[in-house]
């Protein structure tokens, strides 16, 4: 099995990406931490979407066979629940709490087991060239009303950065509010509450060459908060430049417009994380041991 990976920090000071890559277990996971909205960083300056992040990403480096994906996710939100608490931070007040989003995969002899939050995507390429599409992005609604907002803001001369959060901070504290909840996304927060909303299931490999699994920051930058993203001109355009020349062509993008005015975004630059896992030497193994197996019984 062959994989092309990348992780690369976004224009604030911390990656609070996390990248799994657990071969024995066969799992992988991209994490995307995010800043609370009441700021926090402990002794070592580290935020609490990079601490959540990276939490999570330490349950997914060894995990029994028997136990789920879904229950070593669970696992790792009680822990940030009581990591929380230690900590002092009020965990009633969602805008408080240190939070993720992911993907994760366990990927079996013939099945795809996976996990999802938010808007961390996994896509699938089969051998006849479909591109398959298994996660949704749950946030998607939630950050157009926040870009909209903030064209609202910049119209209305609020172009200093800090003046900008301030006008957008009361609609940034009602999506937060919306973690977990029946109306909006699921979200790795320390909230029992994430075990009812967690995406979970599990596809069969026939045909299945690739496996892409990116975070936020590698959506492709568009000129139109109305326009739908393009899943499959992403995937596309990933096996076409490779992953990590995908994501330098979308910082340059970035850099082209720091103002973020031509592509209407909330950050300078994302912090920018994903994987492709080739399967296409599996499948030939399957086969092979398929074969093998159909001529001992013909003898």
């Amino acid at each position: 099995m062959r994989f092309e990976k990348c992780s690369i920090k976004g224009s604030r000071e911390l990656n609070e990406d996390v990248l799994v890559v657990n071969e024995q277990d066969q799992i992988f996971a991209v994490i995307d931490g995010a800043t609370s909205v009441t700021p926090y960083k402990n002794r070592n300056e580290e935020t609490g979407g990079f601490i959540a992040a990276n939490l999570l990403g330490s349950f997914l480096q060894d995990v029994d066979k028997t136990s789920s994906l879904e229950n070593q996710v669970l696992l790792a939100n009680d822990s940030l629940h009581e990591l929380m608490v230690e900590s002092g931070i009020d965990t009633n007040k969602k805008t408080d709490l240190w939070s993720a989003a992911f993907v994760v995969v366990r990927i079996k002899e013939t099945t795809l087991e996976y996990v999802q939050t938010g808007d961390c995507m996994l896509f699938a390429r089969y051998s006849d060239g479909q591109i398959r599409t298994i996660t949704h992005d749950q946030v998607s609604r939630f950050d157009s009303k926040s870009l909209k907002k903030s064209l609202d803001g910049k119209r209305l001369g609020y172009h200093d950065p800090n003046e900008l959060f301030q006008y957008l901070l009361p609609t940034i504290r009602e999506n937060r509010n919306m973690a977990n909840t029946f109306d909006g996304y699921s979200v790795l927060n320390g909230d029992p509450r994430l075990a009812d909303f967690l995406e979970k299931g599990t596809i069969n490999l026939s045909g299945v060459e690739r496996i892409y699994m990116i975070s936020d920051g590698l959506f492709y930058p568009s000129t139109s908060i109305e326009e739908k993203t393009d899943w499959n001109a992403i995937v596309s355009t990933i096996d076409h430049f490779g992953i990590s020349n995908y994501a330098n062509k979308v910082i340059q993008m970035e850099e082209s417009d720091p103002q973020c005015d031509k592509y209407p975004r909330l950050k300078t630059s994302d912090d920018k994380t994903g994987i492709v896992i080739d399967l296409s030497q599996k499948r030939e193994f399957a086969k092979s041991e398929t074969v093998q197996h159909a001529t001992a019984k013909d003898v």
